[in-house]
């Protein structure tokens, strides 16, 4: 690397001008040679001083590769990793999220961005973009929409990052942020219903009165409970011991018990215009148990072949018309649960038995115990009380 005045040397080819006339010329990784003039000679050794640190560090990224990919190329490149192996390169995204995804491209995103350079993003170009970006009527939809776009256009300036193609995220400022990205919407409250809330509710849905129960006590989600078939409800039989001294001695020590559960496996999902089947939401099978009223109740209506829950000419149940339904029974409560809500009801009513927060994650599929957490902080609001209370009275 050097740095010298062009005016006096006659090695630049060009490069150097009357107003800038000090370049700094070096050689990169792989012997290409690069120069830049500067008006200020303390400028070009800045310059060349911060080059070649990059270098050094091994973060070097040649800035015409920026400019010769455009970001509807990045999109291809992006999608295409996407759907063979994730973001992380653990598992495929779901073809519901790459539907998602293609849509927000093909109506928002391409039309301003498609044939422009990486090398031409910027983020306050991009915090424009997304406030003035035309969208629905209602502003709460606009406002939601306006978010899932800033933010899958984000992940994919991501993508221009790991292919070494810019240093670093040119949708975010220099400090890594996007304050332009709309707040989330403020999330449904969950509705929780009790044991005898949702009996009642589940014999007003009718003939659904078992596929009601089974989600609203096992917590599995609308496409796993509709990809069910009659072989995941496995029953176990095995030997426990008699709880008291005189039930022992009356009946024997041991006593049979069986108890039933549901191997997770699959899923339905939608790819936009047909629903696939295909593994969980987390791509990870469990293990959920199931009360052995409601198994029996599924178990001795529902066919031994074939999906479990089907619609009336045998194809797979669709959860727009289900909705309705739900809307229907539960006319006369303060608000009508959706069947997402079953999931919370049954996540609510184990940990309203056990407390037992890994428990309640195992079963409801969360990646983590802090997502269980996060999402049902509401149903330890009294503990907050029983603690302070119980604080209060240790004082002497």
């Amino acid at each position: 690397m050097t740095v010298y005045d062009s005016r006096k040397e006659r090695l630049t080819a060009g490069i150097g001008t009357k107003e800038k006339p000090w370049v700094a010329d070096f050689r990169v990784p792989g012997g290409k040679r690069k120069r830049r003039p500067f008006r200020l000679k303390k400028e070009a050794e800045a310059w060349e001083t911060e080059e070649r640190g990059k270098i050094n560090a091994g973060t070097y990224i040649d800035p015409r590769r920026a400019e010769s990919v455009t970001v509807g190329e990045l999109y291809g490149l992006w999608m295409t990793q996407l759907k063979e192996s994730g973001a992380r390169g653990n598992k495929p995204i779901a073809p519901s999220t790459a539907n998602n995804y293609e849509k927000n491209w093909l109506k928002h995103i391409a039309p301003q961005w498609e044939h422009t350079p990486v090398a031409g993003v910027h983020h306050r170009d991009v915090g424009k973009w997304i406030a003035t970006m035309p969208v629905g009527t209602s502003a709460q939809s606009g406002n939601n929409t306006r978010r899932r776009v800033a933010l899958m256009f984000g992940r994919l300036m991501n993508h221009a990052v790991y292919l070494e193609l810019v240093p670093r995220n040119p949708a975010k400022d220099a400090a890594g942020g996007a304050k332009y990205v709309p707040a989330e919407k403020v999330e449904k409250q969950h509705v929780y219903l009790t044991m005898p809330e949702l009996q009642a509710f589940a014999k007003r849905c009718g003939d659904w009165e078992d596929m009601i129960m089974l989600a609203g006590t096992t917590g599995l989600r609308w496409g796993e409970v509709t990809a069910l078939r009659h072989t995941d409800i496995v029953a176990t039989t095995r030997q426990v011991r008699r709880d008291s001294a005189a039930k022992r001695a009356a009946k024997g020590e041991f006593k049979e018990v069986t108890t039933y559960s549901i191997d997770v496996v699959r899923a339905w999902t939608s790819d936009g215009s047909r629903l696939i089947e295909s593994t969980t939401k987390n791509g990870e099978r469990r293990t959920v148990p199931v009360l052995g009223k409601v198994a029996a109740m599924v178990l001795a209506k529902r066919p031994s072949d074939g999906l479990l829950f089907r619609a009336r000419n045998d194809s797979v149940l669709h959860h727009s018309n289900f909705a309705r339904l739900l809307r229907k029974a539960g006319s006369d409560l303060p608000t009508p649960p959706t069947f997402h809500d079953l999931r919370h009801t049954a996540v609510s009513l184990i940990l309203a038995q056990t407390h037992n927060v890994k428990l309640a994650q195992r079963i409801a599929g969360h990646k983590d115990a802090t997502m269980t957490l996060n999402t049902y902080a509401e149903l330890f609001a009294d503990d907050l009380h029983s603690a302070s209370n119980a604080l209060n009275n240790s004082i002497q």
